[in-house]
């Protein structure tokens, strides 16, 4: 039986050599409109997969980020959503849209953005149904990032910082490259931090951006975030992040919905 440490190696370790696809799973968290329960959009997430264990990644994606090889994750996931998504026909939807996070790191790296376009490409899909999360950690955009995330944008993807907590994070980050979606931390949705949370949602509709409520679990947060007028949400109290069969079966669109 390993250990967590040995898992977490055993990741790494091929991650580091190329074969994220022997290590990695990627789950799907639904994204909803709380006005009428409808899914609109997918998060796609990475879990690590050892000897049929799930590993969560907190514990691998930080050694991941210190030497680079976090730039072998975002890309494998995003694809992996993608064929997911073009298989059960979610692309001709109009309404969903497809999210995935990358790292500071990997939206530095100008060769792995070129990668995240030629995937959409080489998958078919339509770059305008697809969020690039940008994941806010102590790891700064530098200017090439800036300038790799705004290329992005003129190539028709829809660009989002994730875990937005603080309204300094707002100004640092969501007019760097004029973001399109921000995400609302879930560490906001508590009541002695919704001040804050509103404060970040004031911003947000003064500046015409989107916003996507994270970590929604309680019928009281839904009900608070409706009376700010946020509309769209992900979180447990719809559901957790599942396998993309499960996702499949539960929010595949039918046939005829599809048509529309």
């Amino acid at each position: 039986m390993t250990t967590k440490h040995e898992d977490a190696r055993k990741i790494v370790e091929h991650i580091s050599a190329g074969y994220p696809e022997r290590v990695l799973t990627v789950y799907l968290q639904p994204i909803m409109d709380m006005t009428n329960g409808r899914c609109l959009g997918a998060e796609a997430l990475v879990r690590g997969l050892v000897e049929g264990k799930v590993i969560p990644p907190d514990r691998f994606i930080a050694e991941l980020e210190q030497n680079s090889d976090i730039c072998k994750v975002g890309v494998y996931v995003l694809q992996s959503a993608l064929l997911f998504a073009k298989e059960h026909g979610l692309h001709q939807e109009r309404h969903f849209m497809l999210s995935s996070n990358f790292s500071p790191v990997e939206i530095n790296d100008r060769t792995t953005v070129e990668k995240i376009k030629k995937v959409a490409e080489a998958c078919g899909y339509p770059v305008n149904k697809i969020t690039i999360e940008i994941t806010e950690t102590k790891i700064p955009l530098s200017a090439q990032g800036r300038e790799n995330a705004r290329w992005l944008q003129q190539n028709g993807f829809v660009l989002a910082w994730d875990d937005i907590s603080h309204p300094d994070d707002l100004n640092k980050n969501g007019h760097e490259f004029c973001s399109n979606v921000i995400k609302l931390d879930r560490s906001l949705l508590n009541k002695e931090s919704l001040p804050l949370a509103k404060e970040i949602i004031q911003a947000c509709k003064r500046n015409k951006l989107q916003l996507v409520a994270e970590g929604v679990e309680y019928l009281w947060q839904r009900e608070w975030l409706l009376e700010q007028d946020v509309t769209t949400c992900q979180g447990y109290f719809y559901s957790p992040p599942v396998e993309s069969r499960t996702f499949a079966q539960r929010y595949r669109y039918s046939s005829e919905e599809t048509s529309h």
